[in-house]
C-alpha cells in the first residue's frame, strides 16, 4: 500500500477515528439501501468491462470488491489508513486482491499523476466523498477527472442528499460541477429522495450506439 506523503488533516483524523471505532460505520454491508445503491451504480456503467479504474474514497472496500469483478485493474484510495487496511482485508477475503492496488490519497492534492502519453483511467468512481470538499477542492477534482479520463471512459458520481454535520456543500452542487465540466456528456441521471447518481463520459454515444445498433 502506497501512502500519501502529505500530512494528516482534520478530515483524516476524523475518518481514522471513525473506522478505528467501527469497521463498518455506515453499515454498507448490512443495509439493503446500501446494497441496492451499489447495484444501481454498477448497472449504470455503460461498459461491461473496464481496463483501469480509480476509486478515491474506497472506505472499507465493499464497492471495491464489485469494481474488481468488472475491471482488469483498480486503484483504490482513501484518506484514512484505517479504512485502507479494512479494504485490503476485504479484497483478500473476496479473492480479488490480485488486481487491486491501494494508496492513501488526500484530494485533490494526491490525485494520481499521469505523465504525457501515460495510462489514463477509463473508469473513475466518486462515491460519497465529494461533499466533504470545498468548492475549490471540488473544482480541482473535476479538472483532474476530466484530464485523467481515457477516451470513451466513464465518470460516476453517487452521493447522499440529506444534510449532515460534516457536509461542506450540497450533493446537487457536487453533481452540477461535473455536469458543467467542458468535454463531458451526461449519459445518466438517477435521482431519488436519498441519493443522486450520475454518469458522464467524453463519448456522448449511448450504450446502444456504442454497440452499433442505434
Amino acid at each position: 500500500m502506497n501512502a500519501s506523503t502529505t500530512p494528516d488533516d482534520p478530515r483524516g483524523t476524523y475518518f481514522d477515528q471513525l473506522y478505528r471505532h467501527d469497521a463498518d460505520p455506515w453499515l454498507v454491508r448490512q443495509r439493503w439501501y446500501e446494497e441496492r445503491k451499489r447495484a444501481l451504480l454498477l448497472a449504470s456503467l455503460p461498459q461491461q468491462r473496464y481496463r483501469h479504474a480509480y476509486e478515491p474514497g474506497c472506505g472499507n472496500g465493499e464497492l471495491t470488491v464489485d469494481l474488481a469483478r468488472r475491471c482488469e485493474r483498480v486503484l483504490a484510495a482513501d484518506l484514512s489508513a484505517e479504512a485502507l487496511q479494512l479494504a485490503q482485508r476485504r479484497l483478500e477475503q473476496a479473492g480479488h486482491a490480485g488486481n487491486v492496488s491501494f494508496a492513501r490519497h488526500r484530494l485533490p492534492q494526491d490525485w494520481p499523476r499521469i505523465l504525457p502519453g501515460g495510462d489514463k483511467f477509463d473508469l473513475i468512481v466518486i462515491s460519497e466523498i465529494a461533499y466533504y470538499l470545498s468548492p475549490e477542492e471540488l473544482a480541482r477534482v473535476v479538472e483532474h477527472s476530466v484530464a485523467g479520463l481515457a477516451p470513451g471512459g466513464s465518470i460516476v458520481a453517487c452521493h447522499w442528499r440529506a444534510p449532515f454535520a460534516q457536509r461542506i456543500q450540497s450533493t446537487v452542487r457536487v453533481h452540477a460541477a461535473f455536469q458543467d465540466a467542458p468535454g463531458l456528456h451526461r449519459l445518466l441521471r438517477h435521482e431519488e429522495t436519498d441519493f443522486l447518481l450520475g454518469v458522464w463520459s467524453n463519448d456522448a454515444r449511448s450504450v446502444a450506439q456504442r454497440e452499433g445498433f442505434a
